[in-house]
């Protein structure tokens, strides 16, 4: 299903992972372009962990797991922590020892990606209403599967 808002294009799919994640390093086509601004989250179902791919306008793409900062110097950085997507690490330069950060993980991984998917929401000032979503009152599109 897919829609716009303002000066984005979302698409929402119900599979193992995003088709742009899959495709965008091996299908020249769909390589970020300078200016175009790219944002990919993948629940990833059929690996270990969460993803945020960002392609910010310069051409290139940064990935970083859900509960982790970007680290990229853009409003998106910012969007993160202030909803509560960034989890506090031993390696993030606090004073945060592994066990208090498994402790958080333990108490606060269930809403991880709802915080995700609100924050980077915020930041494209993009909110799906996620009850259109189950009613499939949003556009469709069926994409083929490739014929070996």
């Amino acid at each position: 299903m897919y829609g716009t808002r303002g000066d984005w294009l979302y698409v929402l799919e119900d599979g193992f992972a995003a088709t742009w994640f899959f495709g965008y390093r091996r299908v020249p086509e769909m390589e970020p372009l300078v200016g175009e601004e790219i944002i990919c989250l993948t629940l990833n179902h059929h690996d270990a962990q969460a993803l945020i791919l960002h392609a910010p306008g310069d051409g290139r793409t940064r990935q970083a797991e859900f509960g982790e900062s970007t680290e990229w110097s853009t409003a998106l950085d910012a969007a993160l922590p202030a909803a509560g997507a960034v989890f506090p690490s031993p390696y993030d330069g606090s004073d945060t020892t592994e066990e208090e950060a498994q402790m958080y993980f333990e108490e606060h991984h269930e809403e991880l990606s709802l915080v995700v998917f609100a924050a980077v929401g915020q930041y494209c000032g993009l909110r799906i209403d996620p009850a259109a979503v189950e009613a499939g009152l949003l556009e469709l599109a069926m994409l083929p599967l490739p014929v070996n």
